[in-house]
C-alpha cells in the first residue's frame, strides 16, 4: 500500500492517465479494435513532445512492461517447447523498441520548434522498423498495418511499412494538436482519417477486375494437438489417415488442389516409400493437386527443412523447403531458394508460417510471375493471436493484389482476395475443410515492382524537412 502511494506521488496525474490511457488503447487493439491503432500512441507521443529524457525513460520502461505483458499473454498460453522465451523476448523487445522510440522523440523534438516535429515520430518509427528487420531474430511485429492490412489502393504504392507510417503521423498530429492547438493540425488529421476509411470502404465493398482463370481450391483444417512427439508418433498412422478421409470428402466438390496445413505430418514423407506412394496415388486417383505440410531431415536425421510436398496428378512430385524458418526453431535448417510452381499453366508460390510475416518473400513470388499464393502454418492454440498473425496474409494479399490461400492446423484458414479482404474462413480450433475458388492474376503494383521506394523516399524527405528547419531554428 506504501509502495502503491510513492509511485502515485512520483507520477503525476496526468501522467498516469495518459500511460493510463495508451496501455488501455494498445491492449483493446489486440482485442479485435483495431481502428484505435490510429490514436493509440497519441498520448505517449505527447509526453515525448513535453518531457525530459529522464522522464520519458522512466514513463516508456512501465508503459512498455505492463502493455506487453497483457498485449502478448496469447504467447504464453501457446505452451509451446519455446512459449515462455519467446513470451519474454516479446516483452523485452516491446519494451526497448518503445523505450528507444519514445526517447528519441523527446530528445530531438525539443530541438525543432515548429511543426515539422510532427514527422518526427514516424521518421524513428520507421528507422527502428528497419533496424529490427535486419537483427538475426527478424521481428516484424512493429508492422502496425497489420491492424489494418486492407488499406487498398493506398497499400498498392506504399506497402505495409508506408500504412505504418500513416500511422504514426497520425497519432503525432493529434499529440501535436494538443499542445498547439492549432486547427490546421486537426483539419489535417481529420483528413488523413478520411482517407483510410474510404480506402477500408473501397477494400471492403469494391470489385477487383477479375479476367484470370478460375482455381477452386479444398484447405484441410485437422485441428490436431500441438504436442510434437505425438504427432511424430501418430503421423503415418492416425493423423494421416485423417488427412486422407478429409481429401476424399473434400473431392466431391471437384477441387483443383487440396491443400494440407503445415508439418501436417511432421515426418520425412520421402523416407517411407510406403506413405508417399500412397499420397501420389491420391492425387492421381482423385485428379487434383496435393499440397501436404512436412519436413525432410538433412544427412544427420536430426535437423529437418519445413517442406511442403506437391503431388500433381502426372504423378510429378515437387516440394518447397522454407527460406526463412522462425528463428527460435534451432532444428530447422533454411532452404535454398524460393520456387514458383506450375499448375495447369499458372503459377503459384508457396510460404511457411513465419514468412506471411515478411513483406520479402509474397513481393519476390509476385515478381517473378506468381499469380497466387499458398500459406501453411501450423498455429496452435493462440487464442485471440490467431486472429494478430493471420492479418500479416491480408498484408501479403493486398501489398501484391494477389488472391492468398491459407491452410492452418486449427486456424484461421481462410482465403483473401487481392484486396485484402477475407472472402471466406472456418472456425478455429475445429476439424473442417473450407471449399473455395480464387481467381488467377498477373498483376503487379507499384508496391510489386518498385519495393518500399516511395518509404525510402519519404524518409529522405522528412529528414531534409527537418534538419533544415532545425538549422533555421539554431541561426535564430
Amino acid at each position: 500500500m506504501i509502495y502503491k502511494f510513492r509511485i502515485l506521488k512520483y507520477f503525476n496525474k496526468s501522467e498516469i492517465f495518459l500511460v493510463g490511457l495508451a496501455i488501455l488503447m494498445l491492449v483493446s487493439v489486440s482485442y479485435g479494435f483495431y481502428f484505435l491503432i490510429w490514436i493509440a500512441f497519441s498520448p505517449l507521443i505527447y509526453l515525448a513532445f513535453i518531457k525530459n529524457c529522464r522522464r520519458i525513460l522512466e514513463l516508456s520502461i512501465i508503459y512498455g512492461l505492463i502493455t506487453s505483458l497483457f498485449f502478448f499473454n496469447w504467447v504464453y498460453n501457446v505452451k509451446i517447447k519455446f512459449y515462455l522465451e519467446l513470451y519474454m523476448l516479446a516483452i523485452l523487445i516491446f519494451t526497448l523498441y518503445f523505450t528507444i522510440f519514445l526517447i528519441l522523440i523527446s530528445f530531438f523534438s525539443k530541438k525543432i520548434k515548429d511543426y515539422y516535429v510532427i514527422l518526427l515520430p514516424p521518421l524513428i518509427w520507421l528507422f527502428l522498423l528497419l533496424v529490427y528487420q535486419i537483427m538475426p531474430i527478424k521481428i516484424y511485429w512493429m508492422d502496425l498495418s497489420i491492424f489494418q492490412p486492407a488499406a487498398v489502393p493506398i497499400i498498392w504504392y506504399v506497402g505495409s511499412y508506408g500504412v505504418t507510417f500513416l500511422i504514426i503521423l497520425s497519432n503525432s498530429i493529434l499529440s501535436y494538436y494538443f499542445i498547439k492547438k492549432n486547427r490546421i493540425l486537426l483539419f489535417f488529421e481529420v483528413f488523413l482519417l478520411m482517407i483510410i476509411l474510404a480506402s477500408l470502404f473501397y477494400s471492403n465493398y469494391s470489385g477487383f477486375p477479375y479476367n484470370g482463370k478460375k482455381v477452386k481450391v479444398a484447405l484441410l483444417q485437422g485441428n490436431f494437438p500441438y504436442e510434437w512427439k505425438w504427432r511424430q508418433n501418430n503421423a503415418f498412422g492416425l493423423i494421416l489417415n485423417t488427412y486422407l478421409n478429409m481429401s476424399y470428402e473434400a473431392s466431391k466438390n471437384k477441387p483443383d488442389m487440396i491443400i494440407w496445413p503445415e508439418y501436417s505430418l511432421n515426418e520425412d514423407i520421402l523416407d517411407n516409400k510406403t506413405v508417399s506412394a500412397l499420397l501420389k496415388r491420391t492425387a492421381q486417383q482423385l485428379n487434383t493437386t496435393l499440397i501436404v505440410g512436412s519436413l525432410s531431415y538433412t544427412s544427420d536425421k536430426v535437423r529437418y527443412k519445413d517442406t511442403a510436398f506437391v503431388f500433381k496428378p502426372d504423378g510429378y512430385i515437387d516440394m518447397y523447403n522454407s527460406t526463412e524458418p522462425f528463428f527460435l526453431d534451432k532444428e530447422v535448417v533454411k532452404g535454398n531458394a524460393l520456387k514458383i510452381i506450375e499448375h495447369q499453366s499458372n503459377l503459384y508460390g508457396i510460404m511457411m508460417c513465419n514468412e506471411e510475416s515478411m513483406q520479402s518473400i509474397a513481393r519476390d513470388y509476385s515478381n517473378k510471375g506468381s499469380q497466387f499464393i499458398i500459406s501453411l502454418s501450423n498455429n496452435q492454440d493462440l487464442g485471440r493471436g490467431h486472429s494478430i498473425i493471420s492479418q500479416f496474409t491480408r498484408l501479403r494479399a493486398a501489398e501484391n493484389a494477389k488472391y492468398v490461400v491459407r491452410a492452418t492446423n486449427d486456424g484461421i484458414t481462410q482465403i483473401i482476395n487481392p484486396l485484402g479482404k477475407v472472402v471466406n474462413s472456418i472456425e478455429p480450433e475445429k476439424e473442417k475443410i473450407l471449399i473455395g475458388e480464387i481467381y488467377v492474376n498477373s498483376y503487379k503494383t507499384f508496391y510489386t515492382k518498385h519495393g518500399n521506394i516511395l518509404v525510402y523516399l519519404t524518409i529522405i524527405i522528412s529528414t531534409a524537412l527537418i534538419l533544415k528547419k532545425r538549422k533555421y531554428v539554431n541561426k535564430i
